[in-house]
This record gives C-alpha cells, structure tokens and sequence, in this order.
C-alpha cells in the first residue's frame, strides 16, 4: 500500500511540475518585450537560488571535488544548456519546430537510461506510448495549422536540447536517493547563475531592474524563478525517486497541450478539435506506458469483437445471447463520413427493431449531424458525446432502457469508441471503416490504431489456436 501511495505522490508531482513548466512558456513570452532570454534566465535562476537558500536555512560545505563536479554537470545540461538551446532555437526556426524536437527528450532518455541504467530498460510498452503521446504532441503543436519548416540550425539546437535534458535525467537518477532534493536543486540554480552571468553581461547586460515595476513583469518573474525553477525541480527530482526516469519523463509529451490552453486563457489564441485530439493521444501515450494491469500490452483498447462491417453482424446470436440494446457510432460505422442515412442503414434498424432490440446513436459530432441522421433511422441519439468519456454510453442506455448487462456498442474507432465503451463496462464490437477518406488527425490516429491492432489480431490468434 505505502509503494502504491508512492507511485500515486510521483504522478501527482509530476503533473504538477509539468503544468508549471507548461506555463512558463507563457510568462517568458511575456518578460521577453523587455528582457532577453538569457537576461530572464538569470534572473529566476539567482531568484529561485535566494528562495531555496532562505528555505534550507543552511550551508552545506562541498561534498568532494567528484560530486561538485557532478552536480554542476547536472546544473549544465539540466538547466544552463537545456534552456539557452531551447531559447536560442526559437530565434531560428517556428515554435511548432522546437515543441516537437523538444518532445523528444523522453525517448533520448529512455534510449540513456536503457543503456547506462539497470531498472530502466525499454520495452514495447515504451515504445507504442512513445509513438502514440508523439502523434498527439504533433496534432497540440501544430493545433490545426499543420506548418512545418525546416531550419537546420534551429532545429538541430531543438535536439541539442532534447539531448542535454536526458543526459540530464539519467545522471539525476544516481543523485536523488543520496541527497536532499532541496538541496540538490539549490546547487544546480547555484551554478546555473554562475554561468549564466557572464553569457547575459556578454550579451545586453545586466537584467535592468525598471521594467519589473510593471506588475506583470514581476509577477511573471516571481512566477518563473519561484515555481518554475525553486519548487519544480524539486518536485520533479521527488518525481523521478518515486515513479523513475521514464515514467517521470513521459509527463513532458503533456507541456505543448498545457502551454496550449495557457495561450488561450491568458493570450486568447484559439485551441482547435485537432488540439483537443492531440491531447487525448498524449494522455494515452502516458496511460499506455505506464500501464501495468492486465489484458496485455493494450488491453484497454481491444475490442470483444473485430468485424468488417456493422452489417454483417450476426444480430440474431446476440439476441439470444440476451443483449437488447445496440449503441451505435455513425460516421465510418454506418456511413462514409459525413454522409446521410442510407437505405441500408435504415432497413439494418428497421430489423433490429423487429427482432426486439432498442437502438441509439451515440457521436462526438454536433446536433446539426447527428440529429437529422438520427430521425432518418427514427432512433435515439446523444450528440457531442465526448467519447472516451462514460457519459454518452451512460446516457445512451438511459434512453434505451437498457444496462450494462444487456447493452452492446457498435464503433470503427479503437482510442475514442472502443476505449469509452470498455471504460464503461459495454461489449463492445469494432468494425472495419467504410470510407478511407477521412480528416488528418483520424489518418493519424489509424497508423497508431495499427499497432494496436496487430498485437490484438495475435492476441487473438494464440487464443483461438489453444
């Protein structure tokens, strides 16, 4: 129970920082119309020094030229190089670029700790979460612009960055058993500051201190140095003895969707249906590596049964078998996507009637899709159903009068209809998708619906050869 509630603090830790620092972004954006980067930076660096100093109220005397040098290698790469690589880069090349190189940093360290570690091995779990959180970062970067430029120099600084924060990772990994995560933190900002000066008074200067009398600038800088590099790092160090390197890593994939959402609060730019898809992919990515249940590799997404088309269902058998009430998906499970009721579609629920069942139609689409649609069939229906989400499979069986007993659902999605109807306790059938043609961010999803799908289709044939 104690190692349960360990893991559970990890996770909790780790959300935290990464909401921060997924903010940050925001703020230094802000402190930018006055400051340089490397002016900010030493600024919250010698703020976050100051705070931790006044919080462990001591000095401790250096542990050994060794470790000294060890922690200011932690220092370099975690902080100092991580950030002005990552700043640097933005003055070269699109922010969409650097968000997606940087969103490498969880594989460059699990590919690290794989080799250097001996508890952090890879494995297909890692890997499938990796590729699917990878997707998602894309579609919450891009957030329905779909731009991509190439500037080698910017680029290349994205990866630097990606690297040092690895390499960073995995020399934390032998530090935060042996000292105090407060004190650790409090030498690394110690060093960042003393390699940072020397950079920004090469460069414009010592940060002048006039512009901080704009409320907003000194709330962002109290913001940055106090939360985002004295309490983060602190946090993310706990993070990592807790849950370790890879799973502690995996919670960066997160910070393009939380510096999305900040944008749109507090810059008012727009978050788009690719976005939010992003950001669902990105939570599976995570979900998928960390996951340790049983069902297999992806159990969560596979259905009860895989077919190739709703209308070759053997609807009879089901009856017998006492399910009474079908929930069904629209686009792509019943017509091509986007298209009206067909007479196939309609005759399929006049029969389902006539054999007893109670039909509904359950989408994410809006009212002006699924309602038209749904009166053609003459069926319920529940539009904007937010699937994964339970509550549009809840309400579904609420207009049928059915339960999970004796409910079943139809779908041609494996991350949004086959996760939710599992999710709530439904069986649930997959069927093949009617139409190839589709929007970019489900094209996208079908590469990783593959993936799943072949560990599924040899799941099943093991079982099937028993």
């Amino acid at each position: 129970m104690e190692k349960k509630q360990n893991r559970a603090a990890g996770h909790l830790l780790a959300l935290f920082t990464i909401t921060v620092w997924g903010t940050t972004f925001v703020a230094t954006k802000t402190m930018l119309q006055d400051y340089d980067a490397l002016q900010i930076m030493l600024m919250r660096f010698f703020l976050a020094w100051v705070v931790l100093l006044l919080l462990t109220r001591r000095v401790e005397k250096p542990a050994g030229l060794k470790e000294e040098a060890g922690i200011f290698a932690l220092s370099l790469f975690g902080i100092t190089l991580y950030y002005f690589c990552e700043n640097m880069a933005l003055t070269y090349t699109l922010a969409s670029n650097v968000s997606i190189l940087l969103a490498a940093a969880p594989i460059f360290t699990a590919i690290l700790a794989h080799i250097f570690t001996k508890d952090e091995k890879l494995n297909k779990q890692t890997w499938a979460g990796f590729g699917i959180a990878i997707v998602g970062v894309a579609l919450v970067v891009f957030n329905g612009t779909y731009v991509l430029k190439l500037n080698p120099l910017g680029d290349a600084l994205s990866v630097l960055a990606a690297l040092s924060w690895g390499i960073y990772s995995v020399m934390l990994k032998s530090y935060v058993s042996r000292y105090d995560s407060m004190f650790l933190t409090r030498r690394m900002v110690f060093y960042a500051t003393l390699v940072t000066a020397p950079a920004a008074i090469w460069g414009k200067g010592l940060p002048p201190l006039s512009p901080l009398a704009k409320g907003e600038n000194l709330f962002c800088l109290f913001f940055l140095g106090i939360l985002g590099s004295a309490v983060c790092y602190v946090a993310w160090n706990k993070a990592i003895e807790r849950v370790g390197l890879v799973n502690t890593n995996n919670y960066i994939y997160l910070n393009p969707f939380i510096t999305m959402v900040a944008a749109a609060i507090v810059l008012d730019e727009n978050i788009t249906a690719a976005g939010l898809v992003g950001a669902v992919l990105i939570v599976g990515g995570i979900f998928v590596s960390e996951y340790r249940g049983s069902g297999g590799l992806f159990g969560a997404f596979y259905p009860k049964k895989y077919v190739d088309s709703a209308y070759g269902i053997d609807y009879e058998e089901l009856y017998k078998q006492g399910y009474r009430g079908i929930l069904f998906d629209i686009d792509n499970t019943l017509v091509p996507h986007g298209a009206p009721a067909t007479k196939q579609s309609v005759e399929l629920f006049e029969r389902l009637h006539e054999l007893g069942f109670s039909t509904c139609l359950i989408s994410n689409n809006k009212e002006p899709r699924v309602t038209p649609f749904a009166e053609a069939m003459r069926t319920p229906y529940v539009y904007k159903a937010d699937k994964p989400a339970r509550r549009g499979y809840q309400e579904g069986m609420e207009r049928m009068g059915t339960d999970l007993s004796n409910t079943l659902f139809v779908g041609d999605q494996l991350f949004t209809d086959v996760w939710g109807a599992n999710r709530t306790g439904l069986y649930s059938i997959l069927v093949k998708p009617i139409d190839p043609r589709e929007e970019i961010q489900i094209v996208l999803k079908r590469y990783l619906e593959k993936i799943v799908l072949f560990f599924y289709l040899r799941k099943r044939r093991c079982t099937e050869g028993r």
